[in-house]
């Protein structure tokens, strides 16, 4: 499909990406920018939160420890790395624990109100894997219960989609950096990912925006891939009904009827539900990694990652001492994300979609946003 972008500016400097093709498009395409903001907009709301819970009920009380847990049953090659961590944040744990809330806050304020964009996505990127890295142990000591690799590895997963989708489309009306851009054109050096720092280049970035965006996908694929692999290795049918009691316990009274409803249809149909998890991320793990289906995926995605935030991982609570996070929501925003990237770049070169649509014409339908 021979398609041509043109960034067009408006007379008030509204910014739009227009598309010419022999296709109509879809609502999702139509509203891919307002899509985009969205999803940078929750994600702040998501950081913010993260960045509150540092300052709540004395966490700095729980981070050593927190840090030191995180090392047991580590590979021997990292118990250097872990320790290193401990005793640093040992050495003054309210400064440490503060300081990520102070990131975490500013992050959320950049992503909430579209500040600084460029430093704040790279920046992001650092301190997810920081993060990943220290307090998460890498998502592991993995063994027996595990089921996930981590929240924020794919927290800077989702800052590299967003990275994507910056250089993509330019400056953006409903951020505060399109406003002051207006008002200082220099400042879209520290703002957008899409531009070169001389005038009128295209960044590296922006020029290779889509091949970003499907590195993206295929990490998020390993995501799922290695997960598929803790379901199976680590779990069984009876270990989810555990896992679910273990989620309901200690959350607000409201959500009883809610967590009581799914411990109910697991205990009846335990091997069901585990191969049905099974499958379901497998199936997203093969459509991220080769690009199959993807707006099936994609919106499959999003639904099952709000059904396993909302159940097995209790709403990333519950919220007691020690509380650090929100969860897994996080894979709910970058399909999200991966959604409105997919709106705006149409069929994907390095797909097997691609390769399908050449001989399936009506297969665009299940891939492509576009349509």
């Amino acid at each position: 499909m021979d398609e041509r972008r043109t960034d067009l500016r408006n007379k008030s400097g509204e910014q739009t990406v227009a598309r010419e093709n022999g296709n109509g498009q879809s609502g999702v395409r139509r509203n891919a920018l307002f899509l985009s903001r969205m999803s940078a907009l929750v994600f702040g709301i998501l950081w913010a939160y993260d960045g509150f819970f540092k300052f709540w009920n004395n966490l700095y009380v729980y981070m050593p420890s927190a840090i030191q847990g995180a090392g047991v049953g580590q590979p021997a090659y990292l118990n250097g790395w872990f320790n290193f961590w401990y005793h640093l944040v040992a050495a003054n744990p309210m400064l440490f624990t503060w300081a990520t809330g102070v990131l975490e806050l500013a992050l959320g304020f950049a992503l909430i109100a579209g500040f600084a964009r460029k430093i704040a996505y790279f920046g992001g990127i650092l301190l997810a894997f920081i993060i990943w890295a220290v307090p998460e142990g890498f998502g592991g000591p993995y063994g027996p219960g595990s089921l996930v690799t981590g929240a924020a590895n794919v927290y800077a997963i989702s800052f590299l989609l967003l990275i994507a989708l910056n250089a993509t489309f330019g400056p953006d009306i409903y951020t505060l950096d399109g406003y002051i851009e207006k008002r200082y054109r220099k400042w879209e050096k520290i703002a957008e990912v899409r531009y070169g720092f001389r005038k009128g280049d295209m960044s590296f970035f922006a020029r290779n925006s889509m091949k970003l965006s499907r590195l993206a996908a295929v990490l998020l694929g390993i995501v799922f891939a290695a997960e598929t692999y803790l379901a199976i290795a680590f779990n069984s049918p009876s270990s989810l009904k555990t896992t679910l009691e273990g989620a309901a316990a200690g959350q607000p009274a409201y959500l009883n009827g809610w967590f009581s409803f799914w411990i109910a249809q697991v205990t009846a149909a335990p091997a069901a539900y585990y191969y049905l998890i099974v499958v379901a991320e497998f199936l997203l793990a093969v459509a991220l990694l080769f690009g199959i289906a993807r707006k099936t995926a994609y919106i499959g995605g999003l639904i099952y990652s709000l059904l396993e935030w909302s159940t097995i991982k209790a709403f990333g609570g519950p919220i007691t001492a020690g509380y650090t996070d929100a969860g897994q929501i996080i894979l709910a925003i970058a399909f999200l994300i991966l959604i409105a990237l997919n709106a705006s770049h149409g069929t994907d070169p390095y797909t097997l979609d691609s390769k399908i649509e050449r001989r399936v014409s009506r297969w665009n339908r299940i891939a492509e946003m576009t349509h």
